[in-house]
């Protein structure tokens, strides 16, 4: 255990270089024409690893995805990391529950062990709906920057404002994936176009940090727009912020929007593993407060909540002096939380 802590302390502390990763050995498989990849240890894996990625046109080809995957099978583990279709096309969904479920019931292929199901974002919903149908098969579940609201969320990603009152910082990024999953709900005279136009958008400005700046992200709006049909420029611009507008849009859609199937209530009360939720005091995308939201309403779960000024959405950060202490515990404590 000491091993692997200190191990994943080394990459995954705030003190490491996020460029670099271990080397470890990758293969890739095919389901059923969904592809899982599979990060190995070297010698026999402490853990399975099973991880519902979240809302992400790369998958695990993503380079922080790809790194943390490296990490978990770098201090020993078996990391199995499908490529969820609907979540690359950016689109919650039904159809993801049961794709997620089917890279479960194939892990007989690559493991023997129970797994550990590690969520991030967006994937835990379908943590959950697995965990609701297939708990005594799981070993524990790790849920990463967890929703409990999509509608809150939502909202959040669209204004920063989180239930009960507080302002916060959002990742303004996000805004066109929000409009894109209302989009049916809207009048719109090339919705294909459209997607397509803010899909490249994503795909240029996802993952880097620098472009969150409005000028930064405007002007690469800019120079993707004429690329987009004339009849849907204004509203291309206006998803991503560019023009006002996205706010009232998306609100009006979000009234008759039925997300019943992106809802983890139904599943929450049927759970009774351990469940860890770790969430990041500033993350900027989905609110910390959902965390707490979701261990209140796991009511037969072996909850412990893990809430942290050092892990974001995106990436660890330095604890800032007043609070290094206490970080360093609560880093410690989810560390070995990913020790097994």
């Amino acid at each position: 255990m000491l091993r692997t802590v200190t191990t994943l302390a080394r990459w995954l502390g705030p003190w490491a270089d996020s460029t670099k990763a271990p080397s470890v050995p990758i293969t890739d498989d095919d389901l059923d024409g969904m592809r899982v990849r599979i990060f190995a240890p070297r010698g026999r894996p402490r853990h399975t690893f099973l991880i519902a990625p979240g809302l992400h046109y790369a998958g695990a080809d993503d380079p922080r995805m790809d790194r943390f995957c490296r990490i978990l099978a770098g201090a020993g583990h078996l990391v199995v990391a499908p490529y969820i279709p609907d979540f690359l096309a950016l689109r919650p969904s039904e159809q993801a529950k049961r794709d997620f479920a089917k890279a479960f019931h194939a892990l007989p292929r690559w493991s023997q062990q129970r797994p550990i199901v590690f969520s991030i974002s967006f994937g835990s919903l379908l943590a959950f709906a697995l965990a609701a149908e297939h708990g005594d098969a799981l070993e524990r579940l790790v849920i990463f920057g967890g929703y409990r609201d999509l509608r809150a969320t939502l909202r959040f990603s669209l204004t920063g404002e989180v239930e009960g009152g507080r302002t916060a910082m959002r990742d303004p990024l996000n805004q066109p994936v929000v409009l894109m999953n209302l989009l049916h709900l809207v009048e719109c005279a090339d919705r294909d176009a459209l997607i397509a136009g803010w899909r490249r958008y994503v795909e240029r400005t996802w993952g880097r940090p620098e472009l969150k700046a409005r000028e930064r992200f405007v002007a690469i709006a800019e120079e993707l727009a004429p690329g987009v049909p004339a009849s849907v420029r204004e509203l291309f611009l206006v998803g991503i912020g560019v023009n006002p507008g996205a706010h009232e849009l998306a609100m009006s859609a979000l009234a008759r929007f039925d997300g019943s199937a992106l809802d983890p209530t139904p599943y929450l009360a049927r759970i009774t593993s351990r469940v860890d939720l770790v969430h990041g005091v500033d993350d900027d995308v989905i609110p910390f407060e959902h965390s707490h939201a979701l261990a209140a309403a796991l009511p037969h779960a072996d909850v412990r909540v893990h809430v942290t000024g050092l892990y974001g959405h995106t990436g660890s950060a330095m604890p800032r002096l007043a609070t290094a202490a206490k970080e360093m515990l609560t880093m410690l404590r989810v560390l070995r939380v990913l020790a097994g």
